[in-house]
């Protein structure tokens, strides 16, 4: 068997130091940066030295292009709302995760509203929508629509007895300087206050172009008793 003893391996970078520490210690400490080595093929790519959860060294391909990179969490605690800022034009698609949503108040509605550096848009006209809306105990749909509303409706209903809640997956599809209208679609999922799935599919627009930074949800009444709004910026490249 081998054996490489050195006191310290710098790189050529200073942000990407590598130190083996103390004698007989065995530890590998890393900077910011990946072990890598060329890829089979020769490409400058590389590829990263990585572990898995027991401790065993494998290679694998770095990330490439459409990363998703979080703007920012919201955690509620018997919150009014949850609004998350931070969006621009870096990314031309947001991704918006709604997860384990607990209202305060049994059989409420859910809404979503946007806005920019002047705050949340809640005018009268400020939304456009439709939702497609579906039950477990049925198999026929029904739909939800608004032409002009001060926020867009998401579902309704939503329980606060064990088990039930809220869950979405929504898309800004346009960054937040875009010259198109602000644009989400996406999916909502709750068990609602008689422990029954429901969800549906949400198309919707901001009525008006605006420098969109902001996204914020909350219940028609009561607070969000717990629960996370979870934003990323999806890369095209």
């Amino acid at each position: 068997m081998s054996i490489l003893k050195a006191d310290e391996i710098t790189a050529a970078t200073t942000n990407s130091t590598l130190t083996l520490t103390g004698a007989g210690t065995g530890k590998l400490r890393l900077g910011d940066a990946n072990l890598q080595w060329p890829d089979a093929d020769g490409s400058s790519s590389g590829d990263v030295l990585q572990t898995n959860a027991s401790g065993v060294l494998s290679f694998a391909t770095p990330a490439g292009g459409g990363a998703w990179t979080m703007i920012g969490t919201q955690v509620a605690s018997n919150s009014a709302t949850l609004t998350q800022t931070g969006l621009d034009s870096t990314y031309d698609t947001y991704a918006i995760g709604l997860s384990d949503i607990i209202p305060a108040t049994d059989q409420q509605a859910c809404f979503l509203l946007v806005g920019d550096s002047s705050g949340i848009d809640t005018g009268s006209t400020d939304y456009s929508y439709h939702v497609g809306r579906m039950r477990a105990q049925y198999s026929t749909y029904d739909a939800t629509n608004s032409t002009g509303n001060s926020q867009i409706y998401l579902v309704d209903q939503v329980g606060n007895n064990t088990g039930e809640g809220l869950g979405a997956m929504l898309f800004l599809v346009r960054p937040g300087d875009g010259t198109a209208v602000p644009m989400i679609t996406g999916t909502v999922m709750i068990v609602d206050y008689l422990g029954m799935n429901r969800g549906g599919t949400l198309c919707a627009t901001r009525t008006a172009v605006i420098t969109l930074d902001r996204i914020q949800i909350k219940f028609g009444s009561g607070n969000i008793t717990s629960g996370r709004m979870t934003v990323w910026g999806i890369s095209h490249a």
